[in-house]
């Protein structure tokens, strides 16, 4: 699905929020796959979550930035057995949320001006 503030590709999965002591609860209202009509975006920010397609070195991004995949669901933090690669949470280095190069960590300045390329030779080509 599209970023709607860049448009760029991202991947949207569901979040559990932690409650601060052991256990995970679904952060959802009565329907929490309710998407926006006019949007198409899913309607609870806190839900959802875009993640950058593929796997990047965690040990270059901020502890707030990546996210492992298990059943589905997009969790804090890094997978132990991802063996240091991470999925990176779009809005850390969305170019469309971010004017200038966003400096929270190094992975998400560099990605930051991938993407910055990305979309600017995507708008070159008629």
């Amino acid at each position: 699905m599209p970023c709607p503030e860049c448009g760029l590709a991202t991947h949207r999965h569901r979040t559990l929020d932690f409650d601060g002591v052991t256990t995970y609860r679904a952060n959802a209202g009565p329907d929490p796959t309710r998407i926006d009509g006019a949007s198409g975006e899913p309607a609870g920010d806190k839900m959802w979550i875009a993640l950058v397609p593929g796997d990047f070195p965690a040990r270059y991004f901020a502890d707030d930035e990546i996210y492992h995949l298990a059943g589905g669901i997009a969790w804090p933090g890094q997978h132990h057995r991802d063996y240091g690669t991470a999925k990176i949470a779009h809005h850390a280095c969305c170019t469309g949320r971010h004017e200038t190069r966003p400096d929270s960590s190094t992975g998400a300045a560099e990605l930051w001006q991938a993407m910055r390329l990305r979309r600017s030779r995507s708008r070159q080509i008629p």
